[in-house]
Protein backbone atom coordinates (compact mmCIF):
# COMPACT_ATOMS: atom_id res chain seq x y z
CA UNK A 1 0.00 0.00 0.00
CA UNK A 2 1.06 3.68 -0.71
CA UNK A 3 3.06 4.56 2.13
CA UNK A 4 2.00 8.24 2.38
CA UNK A 5 -1.13 6.81 3.51
CA UNK A 6 -0.73 7.14 7.22
CA UNK A 7 -2.82 8.64 10.11
CA UNK A 8 -2.48 11.66 11.37
CA UNK A 9 -0.57 12.51 14.31
CA UNK A 10 -2.29 12.03 17.71
CA UNK A 11 -3.94 15.30 18.58
CA UNK A 12 -6.08 16.44 21.56
CA UNK A 13 -9.57 16.89 21.47
CA UNK A 14 -9.21 20.41 21.54
CA UNK A 15 -6.58 20.56 18.58
CA UNK A 16 -9.15 17.88 16.60
CA UNK A 17 -11.91 20.89 17.60
CA UNK A 18 -9.30 23.49 15.80
CA UNK A 19 -8.60 21.95 13.14
CA UNK A 20 -12.01 20.91 11.94
CA UNK A 21 -13.04 24.33 12.41
CA UNK A 22 -10.12 25.59 10.54
CA UNK A 23 -10.50 23.12 7.84
CA UNK A 24 -14.19 23.95 7.59
CA UNK A 25 -13.76 27.86 7.91
CA UNK A 26 -10.88 27.96 5.08
CA UNK A 27 -13.37 25.56 2.62
CA UNK A 28 -15.75 28.77 3.36
CA UNK A 29 -13.62 30.98 2.33
CA UNK A 30 -13.91 32.70 6.06
CA UNK A 31 -11.10 35.06 6.45
CA UNK A 32 -11.68 36.16 9.91
CA UNK A 33 -12.90 32.67 11.03
CA UNK A 34 -9.36 31.68 9.88
CA UNK A 35 -7.30 34.47 11.34
CA UNK A 36 -9.20 33.76 14.87
CA UNK A 37 -8.36 30.24 14.81
CA UNK A 38 -4.54 30.66 13.88
CA UNK A 39 -4.37 33.33 16.46
CA UNK A 40 -6.35 31.44 19.28
CA UNK A 41 -2.90 28.30 18.53
CA UNK A 42 -4.70 26.28 15.49
CA UNK A 43 -1.42 24.55 13.74
CA UNK A 44 -1.80 26.13 10.40
CA UNK A 45 -0.18 22.35 8.71
CA UNK A 46 -2.64 20.17 10.60
CA UNK A 47 -4.64 18.30 8.45
CA UNK A 48 -7.62 15.87 8.24
CA UNK A 49 -8.03 11.88 7.38
CA UNK A 50 -6.61 12.46 3.81
CA UNK A 51 -3.98 14.72 4.93
CA UNK A 52 -5.56 17.76 3.29
CA UNK A 53 -4.41 20.88 4.82
CA UNK A 54 -6.58 24.10 5.33
CA UNK A 55 -4.36 25.50 1.65
CA UNK A 56 -5.18 22.12 0.26
CA UNK A 57 -9.29 23.17 0.73
CA UNK A 58 -9.15 27.13 0.44
CA UNK A 59 -6.99 26.48 -2.88
CA UNK A 60 -9.37 23.89 -4.28
CA UNK A 61 -12.34 26.65 -3.61
CA UNK A 62 -10.72 29.07 -5.19
CA UNK A 63 -10.59 31.40 -2.02
CA UNK A 64 -8.07 33.65 -2.88
CA UNK A 65 -8.04 36.20 0.29
CA UNK A 66 -7.24 32.50 2.56
CA UNK A 67 -4.95 31.38 0.71
CA UNK A 68 -2.71 34.65 0.78
CA UNK A 69 -3.35 34.76 4.54
CA UNK A 70 -1.77 31.39 4.82
CA UNK A 71 0.95 31.42 2.91
CA UNK A 72 1.44 34.91 4.84
CA UNK A 73 1.45 33.17 8.42
CA UNK A 74 3.62 30.34 7.06
CA UNK A 75 1.83 27.35 5.72
CA UNK A 76 3.81 24.98 3.65
CA UNK A 77 2.95 25.70 0.63
CA UNK A 78 3.45 22.10 -0.58
CA UNK A 79 1.59 19.52 2.07
CA UNK A 80 0.81 16.30 -0.32
CA UNK A 81 -2.07 14.36 0.58
CA UNK A 82 -3.19 10.52 0.46
CA UNK A 83 -4.12 11.28 -3.49
CA UNK A 84 -0.79 12.36 -4.18
CA UNK A 85 -2.12 16.26 -4.61
CA UNK A 86 -0.46 19.43 -3.78
CA UNK A 87 -2.49 22.74 -3.14
CA UNK A 88 -1.32 24.11 -6.84
CA UNK A 89 -2.67 20.56 -8.14
CA UNK A 90 -6.02 21.03 -6.58
CA UNK A 91 -6.06 25.33 -8.15
CA UNK A 92 -4.81 23.53 -11.43
CA UNK A 93 -7.22 20.75 -11.55
CA UNK A 94 -10.20 22.76 -10.30
CA UNK A 95 -8.97 26.00 -13.10
CA UNK A 96 -8.26 28.66 -9.94
CA UNK A 97 -6.00 30.57 -12.09
CA UNK A 98 -5.60 33.52 -9.48
CA UNK A 99 -4.69 30.82 -6.53
CA UNK A 100 -2.63 28.61 -9.43
CA UNK A 101 -0.36 32.24 -9.68
CA UNK A 102 -0.51 33.19 -6.30
CA UNK A 103 0.84 29.28 -5.18
CA UNK A 104 3.65 29.64 -7.85
CA UNK A 105 4.88 32.91 -6.85
CA UNK A 106 5.61 30.70 -3.64
CA UNK A 107 7.28 27.75 -4.34
CA UNK A 108 3.77 25.42 -5.08
CA UNK A 109 4.93 22.51 -7.20
CA UNK A 110 3.06 19.93 -8.29
CA UNK A 111 3.76 15.80 -7.37
CA UNK A 112 5.04 13.60 -10.14
CA UNK A 113 2.37 10.83 -10.02
CA UNK A 114 3.98 8.36 -11.70
CA UNK A 115 6.37 7.49 -8.59
CA UNK A 116 3.60 6.72 -6.43
CA UNK A 117 1.60 4.96 -8.86
CA UNK A 118 3.80 1.95 -9.04
CA UNK A 119 2.64 1.14 -5.16
CA UNK A 120 -0.41 0.12 -7.23
CA UNK A 121 -1.95 -2.77 -8.82
CA UNK A 122 -4.24 -3.56 -10.90
CA UNK A 123 -7.46 -3.26 -8.99
CA UNK A 124 -8.19 0.58 -7.74
CA UNK A 125 -10.39 -0.60 -5.04
CA UNK A 126 -7.40 -2.11 -3.18
CA UNK A 127 -5.79 1.26 -3.36
CA UNK A 128 -6.75 1.59 0.12
CA UNK A 129 -6.69 -2.12 1.37
CA UNK A 130 -5.70 -2.85 5.35
CA UNK A 131 -5.07 -6.04 6.93
CA UNK A 132 -7.72 -7.39 9.09
CA UNK A 133 -5.72 -7.28 11.91
CA UNK A 134 -5.41 -3.33 11.87
CA UNK A 135 -8.82 -2.95 13.27
CA UNK A 136 -8.59 -3.97 17.12
CA UNK A 137 -12.15 -3.99 18.92
CA UNK A 138 -13.12 -2.03 21.51
CA UNK A 139 -14.74 -4.50 24.50
CA UNK A 140 -18.24 -3.58 26.28
CA UNK A 141 -19.43 -0.66 23.58
CA UNK A 142 -22.29 -2.27 21.33
CA UNK A 143 -22.65 -2.40 17.78
CA UNK A 144 -24.21 1.42 16.40
CA UNK A 145 -26.51 -0.93 14.25
CA UNK A 146 -27.06 -4.59 13.52
CA UNK A 147 -28.86 -6.29 10.72
CA UNK A 148 -28.81 -9.51 8.88
CA UNK A 149 -26.60 -7.84 6.37
CA UNK A 150 -24.14 -5.59 7.79
CA UNK A 151 -23.14 -4.43 11.49
CA UNK A 152 -21.62 -0.96 12.07
CA UNK A 153 -19.45 -0.84 15.31
CA UNK A 154 -16.40 1.31 16.65
CA UNK A 155 -13.25 -0.06 16.67
CA UNK A 156 -9.85 0.94 16.91
CA UNK A 157 -7.08 1.71 13.82
CA UNK A 158 -3.85 3.26 14.30
CA UNK A 159 -4.63 4.85 17.65
CA UNK A 160 -7.79 6.67 16.55
CA UNK A 161 -11.44 5.22 16.69
CA UNK A 162 -13.59 4.78 13.53
CA UNK A 163 -16.69 3.09 12.78
CA UNK A 164 -15.83 -0.14 10.45
CA UNK A 165 -19.11 -1.16 8.60
CA UNK A 166 -18.60 -5.27 8.44
CA UNK A 167 -21.03 -6.84 5.90
CA UNK A 168 -22.19 -10.74 6.60
CA UNK A 169 -20.66 -13.59 5.11
CA UNK A 170 -24.06 -15.15 3.75
CA UNK A 171 -24.78 -11.83 2.44
CA UNK A 172 -21.47 -11.68 0.44
CA UNK A 173 -21.21 -14.92 -1.01
CA UNK A 174 -22.80 -13.64 -3.88
CA UNK A 175 -20.03 -12.45 -6.37
CA UNK A 176 -22.15 -8.77 -7.78
CA UNK A 177 -22.62 -8.01 -4.31
CA UNK A 178 -19.00 -7.97 -3.65
CA UNK A 179 -18.41 -5.91 -7.27
CA UNK A 180 -21.26 -3.54 -5.98
CA UNK A 181 -18.99 -2.72 -2.27
CA UNK A 182 -15.97 -2.32 -4.12
CA UNK A 183 -17.67 -0.13 -6.21
CA UNK A 184 -19.17 2.01 -3.56
CA UNK A 185 -15.22 2.22 -2.48
CA UNK A 186 -13.89 3.72 -5.39
CA UNK A 187 -16.66 6.26 -5.20
CA UNK A 188 -16.02 6.89 -1.55
CA UNK A 189 -12.47 7.40 -2.37
CA UNK A 190 -12.97 10.33 -4.07
CA UNK A 191 -15.16 12.13 -1.87
CA UNK A 192 -13.03 14.97 -0.36
CA UNK A 193 -15.10 17.64 1.24
CA UNK A 194 -15.35 18.91 4.65
CA UNK A 195 -19.23 17.89 5.28
CA UNK A 196 -18.84 14.11 3.97
CA UNK A 197 -17.93 11.72 6.29
CA UNK A 198 -14.43 11.02 5.44
CA UNK A 199 -14.24 7.38 3.82
CA UNK A 200 -10.73 5.74 5.16
CA UNK A 201 -10.15 2.40 3.79
CA UNK A 202 -11.72 -0.96 3.41
CA UNK A 203 -11.14 -4.68 3.13
CA UNK A 204 -12.57 -6.32 0.43
CA UNK A 205 -9.85 -9.09 -1.10
CA UNK A 206 -10.90 -11.36 1.59
CA UNK A 207 -14.57 -11.79 3.25
CA UNK A 208 -16.09 -10.52 4.83
CA UNK A 209 -15.36 -7.10 3.99
CA UNK A 210 -15.48 -4.20 5.87
CA UNK A 211 -15.26 -0.24 4.89
CA UNK A 212 -13.66 1.86 7.31
CA UNK A 213 -14.75 5.90 8.01
CA UNK A 214 -13.85 8.65 10.50
CA UNK A 215 -15.76 8.54 13.82
CA UNK A 216 -18.16 11.52 14.43
CA UNK A 217 -18.67 11.42 18.42
CA UNK A 218 -21.64 14.11 18.36
CA UNK A 219 -24.32 11.59 17.41
CA UNK A 220 -27.17 11.93 14.45
CA UNK A 221 -29.41 14.87 13.47
CA UNK A 222 -32.46 12.13 14.69
CA UNK A 223 -31.21 11.92 17.99
CA UNK A 224 -31.19 15.81 18.43
CA UNK A 225 -34.67 16.21 17.02
CA UNK A 226 -35.74 13.69 19.20
CA UNK A 227 -35.31 15.59 21.91
CA UNK A 228 -36.97 18.92 20.63
CA UNK A 229 -36.76 21.07 17.63
CA UNK A 230 -33.57 23.40 16.83
CA UNK A 231 -33.06 27.43 17.70
CA UNK A 232 -33.42 29.03 14.72
CA UNK A 233 -29.91 29.84 14.20
CA UNK A 234 -28.80 26.44 14.70
CA UNK A 235 -31.36 24.92 12.14
CA UNK A 236 -30.16 27.62 9.56
CA UNK A 237 -26.38 26.60 10.05
CA UNK A 238 -26.74 23.19 10.31
CA UNK A 239 -28.83 23.68 7.11
CA UNK A 240 -25.97 24.96 5.21
CA UNK A 241 -23.69 21.73 6.40
CA UNK A 242 -26.50 19.35 4.84
CA UNK A 243 -26.36 21.65 1.32
CA UNK A 244 -22.61 22.28 1.26
CA UNK A 245 -22.44 18.59 1.03
CA UNK A 246 -24.81 17.97 -1.06
CA UNK A 247 -23.96 20.29 -3.23
CA UNK A 248 -20.33 18.79 -3.73
CA UNK A 249 -22.15 15.45 -4.13
CA UNK A 250 -24.12 16.85 -6.92
CA UNK A 251 -21.79 19.00 -8.91
CA UNK A 252 -18.27 16.16 -8.62
CA UNK A 253 -17.24 15.54 -11.36
CA UNK A 254 -18.67 12.30 -11.45
CA UNK A 255 -22.03 13.32 -10.31
CA UNK A 256 -23.96 11.52 -7.10
CA UNK A 257 -27.62 11.37 -6.20
CA UNK A 258 -27.92 10.01 -2.26
CA UNK A 259 -31.03 8.60 -2.56
CA UNK A 260 -31.77 8.04 0.87
CA UNK A 261 -31.06 11.21 2.76
CA UNK A 262 -32.22 11.40 6.47
CA UNK A 263 -31.88 12.64 9.69
CA UNK A 264 -29.79 9.42 10.97
CA UNK A 265 -27.26 9.93 8.24
CA UNK A 266 -26.30 13.30 9.43
CA UNK A 267 -23.73 13.09 12.04
CA UNK A 268 -21.94 15.75 14.04
CA UNK A 269 -18.30 16.06 14.58
CA UNK A 270 -16.27 17.50 17.34
CA UNK A 271 -16.92 21.22 15.88
CA UNK A 272 -20.38 20.64 15.63
CA UNK A 273 -20.54 20.45 11.83
CA UNK A 274 -22.87 18.06 10.42
CA UNK A 275 -21.51 15.62 7.73
CA UNK A 276 -23.34 13.51 5.75
CA UNK A 277 -22.72 9.69 5.44
CA UNK A 278 -24.34 6.24 4.57
CA UNK A 279 -23.05 5.61 0.93
CA UNK A 280 -24.65 2.20 0.32
CA UNK A 281 -27.53 3.60 -2.29
CA UNK A 282 -25.39 6.82 -4.04
CA UNK A 283 -26.05 6.27 -7.68
CA UNK A 284 -23.56 7.81 -10.43
CA UNK A 285 -26.15 9.16 -12.62
CA UNK A 286 -28.12 12.13 -12.28
CA UNK A 287 -31.49 10.56 -14.28
CA UNK A 288 -32.00 7.22 -12.91
CA UNK A 289 -34.20 3.91 -13.71
CA UNK A 290 -35.63 2.00 -10.76
CA UNK A 291 -34.69 -1.60 -10.96
CA UNK A 292 -36.91 -3.84 -12.65
CA UNK A 293 -37.32 -5.56 -8.86
CA UNK A 294 -38.92 -2.42 -7.71
CA UNK A 295 -36.21 -2.02 -4.64
CA UNK A 296 -37.19 0.28 -1.96
CA UNK A 297 -34.84 3.43 -2.42
CA UNK A 298 -34.61 5.37 0.96
CA UNK A 299 -36.85 5.62 3.79
CA UNK A 300 -40.56 6.56 3.31
CA UNK A 301 -40.47 9.62 5.68
CA UNK A 302 -38.10 11.26 3.03
CA UNK A 303 -38.96 9.70 -0.15
CA UNK A 304 -39.82 12.06 -2.97
CA UNK A 305 -42.98 10.83 -4.58
CA UNK A 306 -41.32 9.81 -8.19
CA UNK A 307 -39.02 7.60 -6.26
CA UNK A 308 -42.18 5.99 -4.11
CA UNK A 309 -43.90 5.32 -7.56
CA UNK A 310 -40.82 3.11 -8.73
CA UNK A 311 -40.92 6.29 -11.80
CA UNK A 312 -37.50 7.50 -13.30
CA UNK A 313 -35.76 10.14 -10.98
CA UNK A 314 -33.25 12.44 -11.04
CA UNK A 315 -30.62 14.46 -7.92
CA UNK A 316 -33.85 16.75 -7.28
CA UNK A 317 -35.06 13.59 -4.98
CA UNK A 318 -32.08 14.67 -3.14
CA UNK A 319 -33.61 18.43 -2.54
CA UNK A 320 -37.11 16.68 -1.69
CA UNK A 321 -35.38 14.36 1.32
CA UNK A 322 -33.70 17.75 2.52
CA UNK A 323 -36.93 19.80 2.45
CA UNK A 324 -38.33 17.77 5.25
CA UNK A 325 -34.84 17.51 6.98
CA UNK A 326 -35.14 21.34 7.32
CA UNK A 327 -39.11 21.05 8.26
CA UNK A 328 -38.67 18.68 11.08
CA UNK A 329 -35.59 20.77 12.47
CA UNK A 330 -38.30 23.79 13.27
CA UNK A 331 -41.82 21.47 13.73
CA UNK A 332 -39.88 18.35 15.02
CA UNK A 333 -39.77 14.66 14.47
CA UNK A 334 -42.56 13.67 12.19
CA UNK A 335 -44.36 11.05 13.70
CA UNK A 336 -47.68 11.03 11.56
CA UNK A 337 -50.03 10.70 14.69
CA UNK A 338 -50.68 6.88 14.00
CA UNK A 339 -50.38 6.50 10.38
CA UNK A 340 -47.67 4.31 8.96
CA UNK A 341 -44.50 5.49 7.17
CA UNK A 342 -45.77 3.85 4.05
CA UNK A 343 -48.91 5.59 4.23
CA UNK A 344 -47.70 8.79 4.41
CA UNK A 345 -45.20 8.57 1.97
CA UNK A 346 -48.45 7.38 -0.37
CA UNK A 347 -50.63 10.71 0.35
CA UNK A 348 -47.41 12.63 -0.35
CA UNK A 349 -46.93 10.77 -3.96
CA UNK A 350 -50.37 10.49 -5.06
CA UNK A 351 -52.40 13.40 -3.46
CA UNK A 352 -49.61 15.60 -3.09
CA UNK A 353 -50.05 16.09 0.87
CA UNK A 354 -47.53 17.95 2.95
CA UNK A 355 -47.66 18.60 6.28
CA UNK A 356 -48.96 21.85 7.93
CA UNK A 357 -46.08 24.63 9.78
CA UNK A 358 -47.49 25.24 12.79
CA UNK A 359 -43.82 26.90 14.35
CA UNK A 360 -43.57 30.85 14.65
CA UNK A 361 -39.79 30.49 14.64
CA UNK A 362 -39.01 30.31 11.05
CA UNK A 363 -36.26 32.60 9.67
CA UNK A 364 -37.58 34.77 6.80
CA UNK A 365 -37.42 32.89 3.98
CA UNK A 366 -37.31 29.61 5.32
CA UNK A 367 -40.89 28.25 4.67
CA UNK A 368 -40.86 29.14 0.84
CA UNK A 369 -37.36 27.30 0.80
CA UNK A 370 -39.02 24.23 2.32
CA UNK A 371 -41.88 24.48 0.28
CA UNK A 372 -39.85 24.67 -3.12
CA UNK A 373 -37.86 21.52 -2.06
CA UNK A 374 -40.35 19.78 -1.30
CA UNK A 375 -42.85 20.73 -4.70
CA UNK A 376 -44.79 17.94 -6.48
CA UNK A 377 -42.61 18.70 -9.62
CA UNK A 378 -38.84 17.75 -9.47
CA UNK A 379 -38.53 20.85 -12.01
CA UNK A 380 -39.27 23.08 -9.72
CA UNK A 381 -36.61 22.07 -6.67
CA UNK A 382 -34.22 24.49 -6.36
CA UNK A 383 -30.64 22.95 -6.49
CA UNK A 384 -28.50 22.86 -3.98
CA UNK A 385 -26.07 25.63 -5.07
CA UNK A 386 -29.12 27.68 -4.94
CA UNK A 387 -29.99 26.42 -1.40
CA UNK A 388 -26.79 27.31 -0.11
CA UNK A 389 -27.39 30.93 -1.32
CA UNK A 390 -30.99 31.45 0.10
CA UNK A 391 -29.64 30.34 3.14
CA UNK A 392 -26.58 32.26 3.70
CA UNK A 393 -28.93 35.81 3.33
CA UNK A 394 -31.39 34.09 6.46
CA UNK A 395 -31.23 35.43 10.22
CA UNK A 396 -32.74 33.86 12.98
CA UNK A 397 -36.57 34.67 13.32
CA UNK A 398 -37.22 37.40 15.24
CA UNK A 399 -40.03 39.31 16.77
CA UNK A 400 -41.12 40.40 13.59
CA UNK A 401 -41.23 37.15 11.68
CA UNK A 402 -44.38 36.78 9.91
CA UNK A 403 -45.96 33.10 9.65
CA UNK A 404 -47.52 33.00 5.97
CA UNK A 405 -49.73 30.51 4.79
CA UNK A 406 -48.59 27.53 2.80
CA UNK A 407 -50.05 27.24 -0.39
CA UNK A 408 -49.77 23.38 -0.86
CA UNK A 409 -52.49 20.78 0.86
CA UNK A 410 -51.79 20.57 4.34
CA UNK A 411 -52.91 18.04 7.11
CA UNK A 412 -51.70 18.98 10.91
CA UNK A 413 -50.11 16.05 11.78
Amino acid sequence: MFNSFQQPAQQTPDSLRQTSLLLSSASKGDVAGVKQLLDEGASINSSDYDKRTALHLAASEGHVPVVELLLKRGANANPVDRWGDTPLADARKYARKDVSTILEQHGGRIEDKRRLASFYDDDPSLHYEIDRSELEPIHGVPPFHKTDTQEVRLVNWRGTKVVARTFSLSHTTDHDILNKLKAEVLLLEQMRHPNIVQFLCSITKNPPPVIVTEYLPGGDLHDMLSKGTLPPKRAVRFALDIARGMNYLHEHKDPVVHINLKPKNLLQNEAGQLKVTDFGKLRRSLYITPSPEGDEMGSYLYKAPEVFRKEPFNKSVDTFSFGFILFEMFEGLQTGAGATPESIARKRAYEGVRPAFSSNSYPRGMKELIQASWDHDPSKRPPFSEIIRRLEKMEPAGSNNVIQKCHCPCVPW
